[in-house]
């Protein structure tokens, strides 16, 4: 007779607790990064409450720079283009640099750099301390600047040449108005008494020592009746008198 073999039924084993933690931090860790791209993709997700705007300001209003960044916000903490933001902040001729950094969880902070204007450029515009083009509103342009002239691109050797300048003629009293320099790149310069030095293009330091030494030495006495000063020459240099056209104006 053949007999039957009973088997018992085979044990399962149930998962360990390691597998099951690990299990669970896929899990989680899955549903944060869904999370996350949501949040960087979803304008609506963490909105922006607060602009701080900090730096020191003479010709801009912080009250208006908050509100221009705020009215440019256009989605949340993460998905937000700061560097769009910054690109619209540094259209104002005034903004120099503009830094933008995100303060979690709900806030932008915004610091501003402003133009310092050395001088006048031209009608339209002005330097600023490394000689820098930017151009406000000429309503908004000081009238007090020294006035600054020379072809495009000679904006940082002319203001180089204006400090140069300025630095030996204060030693004897004399203040500049205007600095030209001349497409041929010649330099001329008017005081702030409205008289022309004509400096020309070459040996500037040498012709302006000249000149200093002849103001030391007698120039001076003379210096209210003088309409002009030439020094385009080898061993010295002339003197104009002033027009009695000037003299009346």
């Amino acid at each position: 007779m053949t007999q039957a073999k009973i088997r018992a039924p085979a044990e399962r084993s149930l998962p360990s607790p390691t597998a099951i933690m690990f299990t669970f931090m896929l899990a989680a860790t899955i549903g944060g990064f869904g999370w996350l791209t949501s949040a960087l993709t979803d304008p609506a997700a963490l909105p922006i409450r607060k602009v701080m705007v900090e730096g020191e300001f003479t010709h801009l209003v912080p009250d208006v720079l908050q509100e221009a960044v705020a009215s440019s916000v256009n989605a949340g903490f993460f998905a937000l283009d700061v560097t769009r933001i910054r690109r619209h902040l540094l259209d104002e001729p005034w903004i120099r640099e503009a830094t933008i950094r995100r303060v979690w969880p709900d806030a932008l902070h915004v610091r501003v750099v402003e133009q310092t204007p050395v001088a006048r450029w031209g009608r339209l515009a002005m330097l600023n301390e490394v000689g820098d083009i930017f151009a406000p509103s000429v309503d908004l342009i000081p009238t007090d600047l020294v006035q600054l002239n020379g072809p495009i691109g000679s904006e940082v050797e002319v203001l180089r040449k204006y400090y140069f300048l300025s630095g030996e003629l204060a030693a004897v009293g004399i203040d500049i108005a205007v600095l030209q320099l001349s497409a041929r790149y010649a330099w001329t310069l008017t005081t702030a008494g409205g008289k022309n030095i004509v400096l020309g293009r070459r040996e500037l330091g040498q012709r302006l020592q000249r000149f200093l030494f002849g103001y030391q030495h007698g120039l001076s006495k003379a210096w209210p009746s003088v309409g002009h000063v030439d020094l385009r020459y080898t061993n010295g240099f002339a003197v104009g008198q002033r027009t009695p056209q000037a003299d009346n104006g």
